[in-house]
């Protein structure tokens, strides 16, 4: 029964380790979901731009450039398509799927406050981390997960401090409440008639509460360009809970036994960016973008099955760090409308044989446009897309439904940003 725990603890901890790679499309954390306005962007110069009260999280550092508090509300759409085809290599059971189509909604805000010459304080909503995503129940990986959420809404307050005219710091402390949500399905382990017995269910779901540090600092060494740097700290998530099955066979009674629970820790990783803001005319203003998150760290996860009498264990993913690299531009087209743009390009995370089944990921290339509109002194209206492009992605022998090997590829995976808010002077 042990050995049994551990193989299911292991399962549940691979899908947990891969879920927000797929909100991410190949990296962890969503540029698109830190404030409304970053769809217009695509991350490009996003720690460095210090242009509206997103800054409370993009780089805290920046909200020292105001004279007068600062507010932005908007929501955000996320719409997810890509789907898996097998090939001849194929041995799993089940069939080609498709990722079940809907509009994710999201939303974030912001607001500062400047205390005095020096000091700024302000506060946050967004959820930087995580998506939900569904597939068919009969797809060839319904076993890996038919289900899946792995969420992170976060409330920072920060406070920023002008050192001098061209140095500005600060800091945020990212109040976080992580929740994971699975359901996957399992070949019927009691041999009958086709339809006879159903696949088995199983579900896992918790929640946990942790801070996540946010440090920047903002550099202005000429009138026409700054220079921002963030830091995101390493922070863990513990989930526990007692996994629910509905197995046809005895060994489903032993993994939904409520005195043994699995423990899962999970790593939120270790992010590093740098961006660039520079008043290239008038009407012009160019960007740039570089920056590291420590995903490998992140693929690594604590397993433990309480009162077994064995140590835990750490699956690892086998994920690799990923590096962002984006340009973008603001163009001042009338008096009152800007027009704004941004590419960024991702690593992958995965290659073809660590890619797992049920998330794609690939390295993500980023397209988006958005739009500044002055309605009146004190409101400004915005808007922004994103086109999020990952291409074809192959799966190579990867375990399956039935214990066969998953051979396949997604097609043309592909995210779209879509968002709307307002900003408040």
């Amino acid at each position: 029964m042990i050995k049994q725990l551990k193989c299911a603890a292991s399962v549940f901890a691979a899908v947990l380790a891969t879920t927000p790679g797929f909100a991410s499309a190949g990296a962890l954390y969503i540029y698109e979901m830190s404030n409304a306005s970053e769809p217009g962007y695509g991350g490009a110069g996003m720690v460095a731009r210090a242009n509206d009260a997103g800054t409370v999280f993009s780089n805290p550092a920046g909200m020292t450039r105001f004279d007068d508090s600062k507010m932005l509300a908007g929501g955000i759409g996320v719409y997810i398509d890509g789907g898996f085809q097998t090939n001849g290599d194929n041995t799993s059971t089940g069939g080609s799927g498709h990722v079940n189509k809907r509009i994710v909604p999201a939303g974030s805000f912001s607001y500062l406050k400047p205390i005095n010459e020096k000091w700024t304080w302000g506060v946050s909503a967004q959820n930087y981390f995580g998506l939900a995503i569904d597939w068919p129940g009969d797809w060839v990986g319904r076993g890996s997960s038919v289900n899946v959420a792995l969420l992170a809404p976060q409330v920072q307050p920060t406070l920023a401090y002008k050192v001098n005219e061209w140095l500005s710091i600060g800091a945020g402390a990212a109040l976080t409440l992580g929740y994971v949500s699975d359901k996957l399905r399992q070949d019927p382990l009691t041999p009958g008639e086709p339809g006879e017995y159903p696949d088995g269910k199983t579900r896992i779901s918790d929640t946990d509460f942790a801070v996540q540090g946010n440090f920047g600092i903002m550099l202005q060494p000429w009138d026409h360009t700054r220079i921002g740097i963030r830091y995101l700290t390493e922070t863990d998530l513990e989930f526990e809970d007692d996994p629910q099955v509905s197995w046809r066979d005895p060994l489903g009674s032993a993994l939904g036994d409520p005195k043994v629970n699995l423990d899962l820790g999970v790593t939120m990783p270790q992010s590093l960016m740098a961006g660039i803001h520079h008043r290239y005319s008038e009407n012009l203003n160019l960007l740039g973008s570089v920056g590291w998150d420590e995903i490998s760290e992140f693929g690594k996860v604590d397993v433990d099955i309480d009162d077994n009498g064995l140590p835990g264990t750490t699956v690892n993913a086998d994920f690799r760090d990923t590096w962002h690299f984006g340009v973008g531009a603001e163009y001042l087209w009338k008096p009152n409308l800007q027009l704004t743009a941004g590419i960024s390009y991702d690593t992958s995370m995965s290659t073809s044989r660590t890619r797992p089944l049920a998330i794609p990921l690939g390295a993500l290339y980023r397209y988006a446009i958005g739009f500044k509109q002055k309605r009146r002194d004190g409101l400004t209206l915005g808007g922004g897309l994103t086109w999020l492009y990952e291409g074809n992605l192959e799966i190579e022998d990867q375990t399956g439904s039935g214990g066969g090997r998953t051979h396949g590829k997604y097609s043309n995976v592909s995210l779209y940003f879509l968002s709307f808010y307002a900003m408040w002077d």
